[in-house]
């Protein structure tokens, strides 16, 4: 299969509502309140189970690292294009702003702590950002 490099302007989804992340021992059962929110990303691995949820998802009590903001290429996107994360990773890193990716079969998605400069600094880049719609952020 042939890949091209993606060199377009991308359409990027923002999620206003903070978003956290938590890490529980990798045995662990998936909380049930992580389940029930519109967005939740969960991974096992052998060290960790890792959960990605808003944070009004989340138990007051919890342990978790907030203020999280979460943004997503519209797609889907084809499997061989190359580059798309790199190109956002690359903006967002020029603007220092750290991110955690999060790639899901159609589409690839990356949360940061400042919404306000990732949006601009995307926008610099002539990436068009969009708010997500209210059938995007509930279910």
């Amino acid at each position: 299969m042939q890949s091209t490099f993606w060199t377009d302007a991308m359409v990027l989804i923002e999620y206003p509502e903070p978003f956290a992340v938590l890490r529980f021992p990798p045995a662990s059962k998936i909380p049930a309140w992580a389940e029930r929110g519109p967005f939740t990303s969960i991974t096992r691995t052998p060290q960790e189970l890792a959960v990605i949820c808003q944070e009004s998802q989340i138990p007051p009590e919890q342990a978790a690292e907030r203020g999280w903001y979460l943004m997503g290429c519209q797609g889907p996107l084809d499997f061989s294009a190359v580059g798309i994360m790199a190109e956002l990773a690359g903006t967002l890193a020029d603007a220092d702003l750290p991110i955690l990716t999060i790639a899901t079969y159609d589409t690839d998605y990356f949360l940061t702590r400042d919404l306000n400069r990732a949006r601009t600094a995307l926008r610099e880049a002539d990436h068009e950002v969009i708010r997500a719609s209210s059938s995007e952020t509930s279910i």
